[in-house]
């Protein structure tokens, strides 16, 4: 064994990796599931709590070191959010290290297991298990797979809906009143209806009833008047609809009566889960998780001591919820999981003094969803090979000051919300800027991470969010099967602009670069949306000595997106989307296939460089005009079929896409996907998906290729075998096989 190895599991100091001649060795910590104490060492490791009160105490004695803090394997089930402040920061240049042991795979978890089923109903197989005093989910987990909430349809009851004051009447008229008399009036509170595309095709709204009288319902304020009576504001540069009255709930929630197989429900009257097994489970034979924790880890610095110089790596961070859509608000979704909160109709949220009445500063100030994962004025924080996973808000986000970051090499998957966020839409006010600049979000980097099946939940979620930041890098990320867009950059914050008033709200934006990513099965839920999606100022107005625009200098300074590549996209608008309000960003050598319109946007100012790109869609498509959008540049693109051959694409645009290094082994290490197979003129297919790597096999209707060549992670063509015309083509890597029908 190697000393540093045999130093590291004895528990003893260690020299730094970074460290130099001279430098005090790091200490090493060790924390095991079932550790108590305040040891640390490997053969007698603390608890995860333990080790931050033996981290802090060391950080006290004023030596400054490295600390790492190894973490053994198994589930750590935490009673409270894991939390980082100045004090648990490393000094000076040094480091502290949360990291998983050699081998090891740590779980941090939300999460209470339960057990102890008895049966409550042997008719419907109903089963149900105690649960401790006041708990509350949105969120049930069986066997690592998240189970469904009871829900039926208005169609499944034969039900339907006419507006009323505050509410609905239904037909039968009797329902609402039956259903509180089934379950009583608290839990006809919590019933809660879902509006996929309710508040416009991109957004899914949910509300819970407020009481039932004969055959009216009344909704739950301030959720109902947020969804119904939306303010609406002068000079708007594209829609943000209300909901128009009498519109039935696309799905019912939460009620005992709703319970189906696989389906969950947490009876708070009697503090039980119920839950109906799937046809042929043992109840007593099932993991079944129920978060309890809606934030697993906070990272809460200030301006003036920002938390920092902290890694974590090579953690799970599990099963959490989050239960503010539970309450009087609701989810009155507006745009990628932003949405209406307050309840003064005198003053309505976010519109400023374009609202019509007059509302609140800044315009676009909407509540951004928290992270189960939650990084306040952090600087030099790394974030490195750790998974986000089971989550029911958004995986993770860096906001106030965050500067500095790395986020590199992470799984985000199976999350309720968005997968990351940077900033939120009042980060920094814009009167706050300069008077003290260091709540601008910069210099932060998201590279190489597999994003996918976010908005699990609230299907309005983008991979990525950008709200206000400065030079930061969203670069060789992987982002799949999404509901809604991929990547999103200043959502909302340009619907009061155009090209006829470009300047009615600007934020600190700047030098913000999109690149390499590999974008595809997105728009999969929703409607109206991207792969890479703008809107407002992407950079500041610079000016010239005499005054005018310096267009050269803007368009520096603004947002560039580069070499990304997107494909098997679901209902999607524009590929590259140039919303409303959009300027100062460039486009260039991207590739997109199979969009009817690859670039163009509603309402869009201008200002823009389209160059260089390569797309089968339409470009300069800028609808909702006039105002037509001011100074754009669209030239130098080249038009490629949408149902490309291998021939067609840019070979080094498609193999820079995505993951690079040791972090292809996220896509590689799981099952392939295949969302594009077809058969090209002179006879070779042309596969698009995911997980393919070195050793890939493919297969056409159970013959080998005659030839494959992998072009990235996302891409391959292969030869079929001589004088055949195949039906099906099938994809094999280490793990698994996958086959899909040639087009």
């Amino acid at each position: 064994m190697p000393l540093a190895l045999a130093a590291v599991l004895a528990g003893v100091l260690l020299p730094a990796g970074a460290a130099t001649a001279g430098e005090p060795p790091a200490v090493v910590l060790h924390a095991a599931p079932d550790g108590g104490g305040s040891a640390c060492s490997s053969r007698h490791p603390c608890s995860v709590e333990g080790a931050e009160d033996r981290v802090r105490h060391l950080l006290r004695s004023g030596r400054a070191r490295d600390v790492v803090v190894e973490l053994a394997g198994g589930t750590y089930r935490l009673d409270k959010p894991l939390e980082f402040g100045p004090d648990d920061s490393g000094r000076g240049t040094h480091r502290v290290t949360w990291t998983a042991a050699h081998g090891a795979h740590p779980v941090l978890s939300g999460a209470l297991k339960v057990t102890h089923w008895t049966l409550r109903d042997k008719d419907k197989n109903i089963w149900e298990t105690p649960l401790p005093k006041g708990l509350d989910t949105r969120q049930v987990y069986v066997d690592g797979k998240r189970a469904p909430i009871s829900q039926v349809t208005p169609a499944d009851l034969n039900l339907s809906f006419s507006a009323a004051s505050g509410g609905y009447t239904t037909t039968p008229a009797t329902w609402g009143q039956d259903l509180l008399d089934a379950v009583g009036s608290d839990a006809l509170r919590r019933v809660e209806f879902v509006y996929t595309g309710g508040n416009g095709p991109w957004t899914q709204s949910r509300c819970r009833i407020e009481s039932a009288q004969g055959s009216t319902l009344l909704m739950q304020q301030p959720c109902w008047g947020n969804v119904t009576k939306r303010p609406t504001f002068t000079q708007a540069s594209g829609s943000l609809p209300s909901m128009k009255a009498g519109t039935a709930p696309t799905r019912i929630e939460n009620g005992y009566p709703f319970l189906h197989p696989g389906q969950w429900y947490v009876d708070q009257e009697r503090g039980v889960l119920d839950y109906i097994p799937a046809a042929g489970a043992d109840i007593h034979s099932l993991d079944v998780e129920v978060p309890r924790l809606s934030t697993l880890v906070k990272g809460a610095g200030t301006l003036d001591a920002p938390v920092r110089n902290l890694t974590l790596s090579g953690l799970d961070f599990a099963y959490a919820t989050w239960l503010e859509p539970s309450g009087p608000a609701g989810f009155a979704d507006v745009q990628d999981n932003l949405r209406l909160t307050g309840d003064d109709p005198t003053r309505p949220q976010g519109t400023c003094t374009f609202g019509t009445p007059p509302g609140t500063c800044p315009f676009g100030a909407l509540t951004r969803q928290p992270g189960n994962v939650q990084f306040t004025a952090a600087h030099n924080i790394v974030l490195r090979g750790n998974t986000f996973t089971h989550l029911g808000a958004a995986g993770l986000v860096l906001e106030h000051g965050s500067r500095d970051n790395t986020v590199e090499g992470n799984t985000f998957a199976d999350i309720s919300g968005n997968g990351i966020i940077l900033g939120s839409t009042t980060d920094p006010h814009p009167s706050d800027v300069g008077a003290d600049d260091r709540e601008i979000n910069s210099g932060n980097t998201l590279a190489n991470n597999l994003i996918h099946h976010t908005g699990a939940d609230y299907p309005s979620a983008a991979g990525i969010t950008l709200f206000f930041t400065q030079h930061t890098q969203v670069t060789h990320n992987e982002l799949r099967d999404l509901p809604y867009t991929g990547i999103s950059a200043g959502v909302i914050q340009g619907h009061v602009d155009n090209a006829a008033h470009p300047e009615n709200t600007t934020n600190i934006n700047s030098g913000n670069i999109i690149s390499h990513n590999l974008i595809h099965r997105y728009m999969q839920v929703l409607k109206d949306g991207g792969a890479v999606y703008v809107e407002g100022h992407q950079g500041q107005t610079v000016k010239a000595a005499d005054g005018s625009v310096d267009r050269a200098a803007s368009i520096a300074h603004g947002l560039t997106v580069a070499g990304n590549v997107a494909y098997d996209q679901g209902n999607v608008n524009f590929t590259w989307y140039d919303d409303a309000g959009a300027q100062w960003l460039k486009w260039t050598g991207n590739l997109e296939w199979g969009a009817k319109q690859a670039q163009g946007g509603c309402q869009t100012t201008g200002r823009l460089d389209y160059v260089g790109n390569v797309q089968s869609g339409l470009t300069g498509e800028f609808h909702c005009s006039p105002p037509v959008p001011v100074d754009t540049r669209i030239e130098g693109n080249r038009a490629i079929p949408s149902t490309p051959d291998a021939a067609d694409l840019p070979a080094d645009t498609v193999a820079q896409a995505g993951l690079t290094g040791r972090w292809q082994r996220l896509t590689t290490s799981t099952l392939p996907g295949v969302g594009y197979a077809h058969k090209a003129t002179g006879g070779d297919v042309l596969v698009a998906g995911h997980g393919f790597g070195p050793g890939t096999r493919v297969d056409f209707d159970g013959v080998p290729a005659a030839r494959i060549t992998v072009l990235s992670n996302g891409v391959l063509h292969a030869e079929p075998p001589s004088a055949t015309d195949p039906v099906r083509v099938t994809v094999t890597t280490h793990v698994g096989s996958v086959t899909a029908v040639l087009s």
